[in-house]
């Protein structure tokens, strides 16, 4: 019998039994897990190290080098290894030269940072902030808080074709067009204080500048090192030149899609549904009641099917749509409540002939928000469609609109609701839940994933809330100045 061995376990395993001292800690430098290798290494036992800043095998003049590695590693996002020789420090006070590993490592939704120690011969030769820098893949810049360039990487005279020494002291909107230069250097004064990470620009794109006045989209990402008076600014910048490209081919090809459906599939479903109205017209002319019942039966199963199909067809050309125009969507104005009382109305005959009370509970002012109206009404009808079809006849459909923080709309039924497991499955595209599937319900399993593109294009959230029948919760951002 072969013995199951977790994956979680064996990895703890594994990095017990390493030859090399390996250390893990979080983001902040707080110790997670050490190995025997580390304990023998350093004098210091897990129980000792497990819970407490890294500096305790640091020694104290190498503080702020072993900071910044990790706020440099956490900025630039990378998984590449980074190799440089360092010194630890021994529980007795002796310092210990090292060959140091440092790499950052994603864990579900946790992010650490790895270590691994390994003994070295002390020639003197130690490297740290400068090797770390020239060693990162991306282009990296070191700016003081007034704004001027105190280091910059290889990557940055390969991406730009400014050397080090042209650069250091120049205010870094040297790297920026100067149309934008201006705004540039508010947005920069606004990113100060509280160490932190976070993309710059609407999109993480923004303008690049080189020496010989061409410009380039890249992407920069903005973290603080140190604090107080002391502050640096990092900026990680990633050529986008080569996506830029591909999305355009992308573009392209979407175009094409979207032109072979409409004509190739779209046109040829319409012809068959109008011919099957017209032969169900003509049926009405045969003399025999049951070839006529039989014929009448097989013409209606035709239309349905080519309903369900043209159906699909027209939501697949919608998600198309909404990710080719996804920076359009959130760029209109319009009242979430409004909206959502013209979807109902534009449902209410249909609840209405399947025995349902609809209704909207709403905040009796306008909640504006920053979305296409034609979108919205979109994402919302596709939420009533999921609603209507759902729920017994003698059950009710309530959509409740309310402001705080955000705009929020939800869209509650007596139905079934959505299985336990189940809340984030239904989002997936062509996804139907185990009940549709078994009722067999109409539906190609796209509606939700409309809605749900649509409120995310909008900067929005869109999710089931677990509970009795279906709730659906869809949060927007209050409109107001960019």
């Amino acid at each position: 019998m072969v013995h199951q061995v977790a994956p979680r376990d064996a990895l703890l395993r594994l990095f017990e039994q390493a030859d090399d001292a390996r250390v893990l800690a979080d983001v902040d430098g707080v110790v997670v897990l050490v190995n025997q290798s580390c304990e023998e290494l350093v004098g210091w036992s897990r129980d000792e190290l497990v819970g407490n800043p890294e500096r305790l095998i640091v020694p104290p003049h190498l503080y702020d080098e072993y900071a910044r590695l990790r706020e440099l590693m956490v900025a630039s996002d990378s998984h590449d290894a980074v190799r440089l020789n360092l010194r630890a420090a021994h529980r007795d006070g002796r310092e210990l030269p090292v060959r140091l590993t440092a790499r950052l490592i994603h864990l579900g939704t946790d992010r650490l940072l790895s270590y691994v120690l390994q003994p070295r011969a002390d020639t003197g030769a130690d490297t740290g902030f400068r090797e770390l820098l020239d060693a990162l893949i991306d282009g990296s810049v070191i700016v003081d808080g007034d704004g001027r360039i105190v280091m910059a990487n290889e990557q940055v005279e390969a991406l730009f074709g400014y050397r080090e020494d042209e650069l250091v002291d120049q205010p870094v909107e040297v790297l920026v067009p100067e149309a934008a230069r201006e705004g540039h250097d508010a947005l920069r004064h606004g990113f100060t204080g509280r160490a932190r990470r976070r993309p710059m620009g609407r999109g993480n794109r923004v303008l690049g500048r080189r020496k010989d006045g061409s410009t380039f989209s890249v992407q920069v990402l903005l973290s603080t090192i140190g604090r107080g008076e002391d502050v640096l600014i990092s900026a990680t910048i990633r050529d986008l030149t080569g996506v830029e490209e591909l999305m355009s081919r992308n573009d392209e090809l979407r175009e094409q899609f979207l032109a072979t459906v409409s004509h190739e599939l779209r046109t040829p479903l319409t012809t068959i549904m109008a011919s099957s109205e017209m032969l169900i017209d003509a049926l009405a002319t045969v003399a025999d009641p049951e070839a006529r019942e039989q014929a009448e039966a097989f013409t209606e199963r035709i239309t349905r099917a080519a309903r369900r199909e043209l159906t699909l067809i027209d939501d697949l050309l919608a998600l198309t749509s909404i990710e080719a125009s996804e920076e359009q969507v959130g760029t209109g104005l319009c009242d979430l409540g409004l909206v959502a009382q013209g979807a109902v109305a534009h449902v209410r005959d249909r609840a209405g002939g399947r025995g349902l009370t609809i209704d909207v509970v709403g905040t009796g002012t306008p909640v504006l928000v920053s979305v296409q109206e034609s979108w919205l009404v979109r994402a919302i009808g596709c939420l009533l469609d999921n609603a209507v079809k759902f729920t017994p006849p003698g059950g009710t459909v309530t959509v409740v609109v309310g402001a705080g923080d955000a705009a929020t709309l939800e869209v509650c039924d007596t139905g079934p609701g959505v299985p336990s497991g189940e809340q984030e499955l239904i989002f997936g595209r062509l996804r139907r839940g185990e009940d549709a599937v078994r009722a067999e319900t109409q539906g190609a399993g796209l509606g939700l994933t409309i809605a749900r593109s649509i409120v995310e294009a909008a900067g929005g959230t869109l999710v089931a809330v677990p509970g009795d029948g279906g709730r659906f919760r869809m949060s927007l951002p209050l409109a107001g100045p960019r």
